[in-house]
């Protein structure tokens, strides 16, 4: 009786999340199921994601709802983005920029084709530089097209094309201090770890064989920067998304 009981949690889980994940509206690359964003915006968006994914076959869409029903939204974004399957089956590239108003949470959640052009900490700025500040003054619209812009942007260098829209102009200037001083913060603790090494070496230390849990190597069992791939691939969308997986690559934020 209790595996049965079991069975039926799972199932009735199941069926619930199947009912809480929306369907893509036909502006595909813009889904307000909130109505945030003013219809000037929409169009932009809508015909930037278009533009893009013609030349590349990349598909970067947006989706606002209100609230997460109690997932995570690391857990919902990649739920959404294996269930929708944005991107191209096979090449996986594919961007959801997710956004729950009354939680005020968001999550930039990156297909495994794009995580090299995208990578988490280029993720977070993009959060920091054209999201986040504007979600914190109620301004969803600009949040959203500027997050939008600056993702599509990445993108179309990734795959090293022109769009009709001059991005970089259209962005607002943002501070590079701060992303100065992490690159000078990297490089200094590179050059302490690496000098750490050298010594170590020089002493006698670091001479582990590699053999143990860890496999051959010591630590070189893990691959794929801790990937779980959680966004197994549905076979293919619907709403005009090709089927492409995600792997929990990205940045989430809160205001």
């Amino acid at each position: 009786m209790r595996r049965v009981f079991v069975y039926i949690l799972l199932l009735v889980s199941v069926l619930t999340l199947a009912i809480t994940l929306p369907q893509p509206t036909p502006f595909k690359y813009i889904n307000d199921y909130v109505g945030v964003i003013d219809q000037a915006h929409v169009q932009k968006i809508v015909n930037i994601g278009k533009e893009l994914e013609d030349k590349t076959g990349a598909q970067v869409t947006a989706v606002i709802i209100s609230a997460l029903d109690g997932m995570s939204v690391e857990d919902y974004a990649v739920e959404l983005f294996r269930n929708w399957g944005i991107g191209q089956k096979g090449k996986d590239n594919g961007i959801l920029l997710l956004v729950a108003v009354d939680d005020h949470v968001m999550r930039i959640e990156v297909g495994y084709g794009l995580e090299g052009a995208i990578p988490d900490g280029k993720a977070g700025r993009i959060r920091d530089d054209y999201i986040i500040p504007y979600f914190q003054d109620d301004n969803y619209a600009d949040g959203v097209y500027y997050g939008y812009l600056a993702l599509a942007n990445e993108v179309a260098k990734e795959y090293n094309i022109s769009l009709s829209l001059d991005i970089n102009a259209e962005l607002p200037k943002v501070d590079d201090t701060s992303s100065s001083l992490e690159s000078i913060i990297a490089l200094i603790i590179a050059v302490v770890v690496l000098i750490s090494i050298t010594i170590s070496s020089r002493r006698g230390f670091g001479r582990y064989s590699g053999r143990g849990p860890w496999g051959p190597g010591g630590f070189g069992g893990f691959s794929g920067g801790g990937r779980s791939g959680r966004g197994s691939s549905s076979g293919g969308g619907f709403g005009g998304f090709g089927g492409g997986r995600s792997g929990g690559g990205g940045a989430s934020g809160k205001w």
